[in-house]
């Protein structure tokens, strides 16, 4: 017996959340403006509601003239989700949520290739801090290098160098 309630025939609404990447024209079908929050003439913020999942995001948009590339308009856009209370106060006329002081959670952004990504400003933070702690070690394996003075051989160099990797976090899965 083939139950409909068991399997449905029509898929399920997925949430934006739930893609690594989200073309424009999905959101373009999916996204309809709910309220517009601000609008001039170098950014845009709106509530825009998935039409789909019933999801709301704060949709941010900033239009940047890149003079040193030719005087090409460019569009910046993100995408934060919001939570149902977070929609309601918005809607009646709450503080926005300014980017980027006040984007400290994972968001979509667009990217070179069409395409919206998460990104996630506290995960950036971390490796920041990372990177940050690398290069100082880096630097001060060099200074102490190189002020040991004198000409320094082949094999000086590949055991500084085996050192500095061995000191250093593992690298990624970009690596």
């Amino acid at each position: 017996m083939n139950d409909d309630r068991i399997n449905p025939s029509a898929p399920l609404p997925v949430s934006f959340t739930q893609l690594r990447l989200v073309s424009q024209d999905e959101l373009n079908r999916r996204l309809e403006t709910v309220k517009v929050l601000q609008d001039n003439d170098t950014e845009m913020y709106r509530l825009a509601k998935d039409t789909e999942t019933g999801e709301h995001y704060v949709h941010y948009a900033v239009y940047h003239l890149n003079v040193a590339g030719g005087a090409v308009e460019e569009e910046y856009h993100h995408l934060l989700p919001l939570e149902h209370d977070d929609v309601i106060a918005l809607a009646l006329g709450a503080d926005l949520y300014v980017y980027p002081q006040h984007w400290a959670r994972a968001y979509l952004r667009n990217g070179p290739n069409g395409g919206f990504v998460w990104y996630d400003p506290a995960g950036a933070a971390a490796e920041e801090q990372t990177y940050d702690e690398a290069a100082a070690y880096i630097r001060e394996k060099l200074l102490t290098f190189r002020s040991q003075g004198g000409a320094h051989s082949e094999e000086d160099i590949k055991r500084l160098l085996d050192e500095m990797d061995k000191g250093l976090p593992p690298r990624g899965d970009a690596e």
